[in-house]
């Protein structure tokens, strides 16, 4: 296990967070209107992405309910095909999809502190 892998999980929940924080309960229409927090949130998914990309085999392999390419293919689409994100998908995930990546990080953050005591 890596040091490094830690921080970047607990990086990858707060950004989660932040995203939630930032347009959690807009709708695809209000997210088109709100442009900053649309921008907030666009930013704070590409760095969970960046940073669960980043996470070693090892650790991915112990959480396996972790949609961990899924993820980086929205960071993917964030940073290089930005004409083509779809506000419904991005707030259908910040509505219904990051509580559940932040139980399972919630759970992984734990594992590996354990593991490494």
């Amino acid at each position: 296990m890596n040091r490094f892998d830690l921080d970047r999980l607990r990086d990858a929940r707060e950004f989660a967070r932040h995203a939630q924080n930032n347009a959690g309960g807009l709708s695809a229409a209000a997210l088109a209107e709100a442009i900053q927090p649309q921008h907030a949130a666009l930013y704070d998914l590409a760095i969970v992405g960046e940073t669960l990309n980043r996470i070693s085999t090892e650790i991915k392999g112990a959480a396996r309910e972790i949609e961990w390419r899924l993820i980086a293919d929205l960071r993917n689409i964030i940073i290089h095909s930005y004409w083509q994100i779809d506000l419904g998908t991005i707030a259908n995930i910040i509505e219904y999809r990051l509580d559940l990546l932040i139980a399972e990080l919630d759970k992984l953050i734990d594992f590996v502190e354990r593991s490494e005591r």
